[in-house]
């Protein structure tokens, strides 16, 4: 087919025709139980943030969205990790498993090719005999494979002029590292140059309503109001259009998730949230047990210092040391929304004056801080709270 130009100039890229691809993508007969991402408002964003549950066809269907483009359009898929090891041949083996179950290839080749090859960090189509051996393979690739660690090694020498949808997989992991989002933008400036064309596609599983992504991209308020099944279209403070969804399963995934939740997953663990596809992965964290109801629950329960605060996320906690009848001396953390001139803020973002201190602070509240969770003493307001202050640790490990 004809390639046309957005206002007619190369340079603004390729003018995709959404509705012709999504016309395509209904002819793949993708299951009904599996995420559609052809419903998602692909002329109207830019950013397209979606998580779900497991096992819901979200990298998978999104591939075959990058294959048609491939196919009509000439468009190489950029797929990215956050680290080298997880673009590794044997990290990617089963990348393409579903895809070459349900025949996906042979459709969109019209009958020409039957597998992928992945070689020097590129996949090719191939065809393969019964016996499993290569008989041709495509000289051009379908998809590049890069990752957010080594984005400098790109920034000089790596050209894609067709590198028009890019796929950040599994963005939430078990760390997120300094500056990431900031790495992530370096590597899609090289990818897209000066582009208008291109789709950034951001996969994961639920697991940390918190993560720091959330906050770069200006949808961290957004996230934590958001339900299973909703998505919104959002719009930065600069104007780009962020489309956020948070996967619900189709009514026949869902009964055959009831089934298998209930042969395996019955337990009441909030931390199975992102397995049984019930929402977030949320720790019940410890709570203060509650006062003796009467007149005199200032003899049970005494604050000694309200100084002490982490601001993560633009959001504020607060550590009020505590002396509590029963458990003695610990730390009780809860939301906070003021700050004051004595306060100790331990953060790992800006300092802007002499209250705010990295990581968790230094000396005596460095070492008092640090003993209080070594020794299990830190009580939280709230589930949501806790998982805050748990994010923020995780957060605060890979940096010097």
């Amino acid at each position: 087919m004809k390639v046309e130009y957005i206002q007619g100039n190369p340079d603004y890229g390729i003018k995709i025709d959404w509705k012709m691809i999504r016309k395509e993508y209904k002819k793949l007969d993708c299951p009904s139980d599996v995420y559609d991402p052809s419903t998602a408002p692909l002329e109207s964003a830019k950013y397209f943030v979606e998580t779900s549950e497991r096992n819901i066809g979200k990298t998978t269907n999104w591939l075959l969205i990058g294959m048609l483009l491939n196919k009509f359009y000439g468009i190489d898929i950029q797929y990215v990790r956050q680290t080298e090891a997880m673009i590794m041949p044997k990290a990617l083996k089963d990348l393409f498993k579903t895809i070459l179950e349900y025949h996906y290839i042979e459709k969109i080749t019209e009958g020409r090719y039957n597998t992928v090859v992945y070689k020097s960090r590129r996949y090719h189509y191939a065809l393969c005999d019964d016996s499993g051996k290569i008989v041709e393979q495509c000289p051009e690739h379908f998809m590049f494979c890069c990752c957010i660690e080594k984005q400098i090694d790109l920034k000089s020498g790596y050209n894609a002029p067709r590198g028009d949808i890019i796929i950040l997989d599994e963005f939430i992991g078990k760390y997120y590292y300094p500056s990431e989002f900031v790495h992530f933008c370096d590597l899609t400036k090289t990818i897209i140059r000066g582009r208008r064309s291109p789709i950034i596609i951001m996969l994961a599983n639920t697991i940390d309503p918190h993560s720091m992504y959330y906050n770069e991209l200006e949808i961290y308020d957004d996230i934590q109001q958001m339900s299973i099944g909703e998505h919104r279209l959002v719009t930065t403070y600069r104007g780009t259009k962020v489309y956020i969804e948070i996967i619900g399963a189709a009514p026949e995934k869902k009964r055959k998730n009831s089934i298998i939740n209930q042969l395996f997953y019955g337990f009441r663990n909030p931390m199975l949230g992102s397995i049984t596809g019930e929402g977030w992965a949320i720790t019940n964290y410890q709570h203060i047990p509650e006062l003796p109801d009467n007149d005199e629950d200032d003899q049970h329960l005494t604050t000694l210092c309200r100084q002490l605060y982490i601001y993560y996320n633009n959001k504020y906690v607060r550590f009020d040391i505590v002396d509590h009848y029963q458990l003695g001396q610990c730390i009780y953390v809860h939301w906070a929304t003021r700050i004051y001139k004595d306060s100790y803020i331990m953060t790992a973002e800006e300092r802007t004056d002499s209250r705010y201190h990295y990581k968790l602070g230094s000396g005596k509240v460095e070492k008092y801080v640090r003993k209080m969770f070594s020794l299990n003493r830190v009580y939280y307001a709230s589930n949501d709270v806790g998982s805050f202050v748990d994010s923020y640790l995780k957060y605060i490990q890979k940096l010097p």
